[in-house]
C-alpha cells in the first residue's frame, strides 16, 4: 500500500485508473499462471473431475449451467472493484496508515454481517481476538507514536507524521523547511 500511495502521488494517478491498471495486470499475470495449473496434478484436494489444481473448462461449464454462480462472480468482481476504488481514494486523500488501518475494520463489518445473517455462531474469544487484530494492525501503522507525542505535545504527533511520511514517499523531509 506504501508503494501504491507513491506511485499515486509521484504520477498523479487517478484511483478509477489505478483500479483499473491493477486490474488489467492481475487478470493478466493470472490468466497466464492458470496455464501450468491446469496441468499440475492435485489428486482428491483437488475437488474437480480432472483432479488438477485448477480446472477452467470445468468452471466454464459450472458458470454455464448455473446463473447463481453468474451472479455471485460479478458481484465479487463488483465489490472488490470498489473496494480498490474506495482503498485508493482513502490513500490519495489521507495516507497508506489510514487505508490500512480502515482495511482491519473491514473484518469487523465482514463479522457483523456474517453473525447477522446466521452464517456462523458467536464465540466469546472472538471479541479479545478482534481487539488483539486492531491493536496489531494499531501497533503496525505507528498509532501508538501518534498517541505518544500527542500526549507530551499536541504539536509533535502531526509533524512526525509528515516528515514519516516524506520519508516513504520518497522525500528528504527537508522541502517544507527550505521554502521557508
Amino acid at each position: 500500500m506504501v508503494l501504491e500511495e507513491k506511485f499515486i502521488f509521484s504520477h498523479d494517478v487517478h484511483p478509477l485508473r489505478a483500479v483499473g491498471t491493477e486490474g488489467l495486470f492481475g487478470f493478466s499475470i493470472l490468466a497466464l499462471l492458470l496455464v501450468p495449473l491446469s496441468f499440475i496434478p492435485a489428486g482428491r484436494l483437488s475437488g474437480n473431475p480432472r483432479g488438477v489444481l485448477e480446472d477452467p473448462a470445468d468452471a466454464w461449464c459450472q458458470i454455464r449451467r448455473d446463473p447463481l454462480i453468474l451472479a455471485a462472480l460479478l458481484g465479487n468482481v463488483g465489490s472488490i472493484s470498489f473496494f480498490n476504488f474506495a482503498g485508493i481514494s482513502v490513500t490519495r486523500e489521507l495516507s497508506a496508515t489510514t487505508r490500512t488501518v480502515l482495511d482491519s475494520l473491514r473484518t469487523l463489518l465482514v463479522w457483523a454481517l456474517s453473525l447477522a445473517l446466521r452464517w456462523e455462531r458467536f464465540h466469546p474469544l472472538q471479541i479479545p481476538g478482534f481487539a488483539l487484530l486492531l491493536a496489531g494492525a494499531a501497533l503496525y501503522n505507528g498509532l501508538h507514536r501518534a498517541l505518544r507525542g500527542a500526549g507530551n505535545n499536541g504539536d509533535s504527533g502531526n509533524n512526525g507524521d509528515g516528515a514519516e511520511r516524506e520519508a516513504l514517499l520518497g522525500g528528504d523531509g527537508d522541502s517544507d523547511n527550505s521554502q521557508g
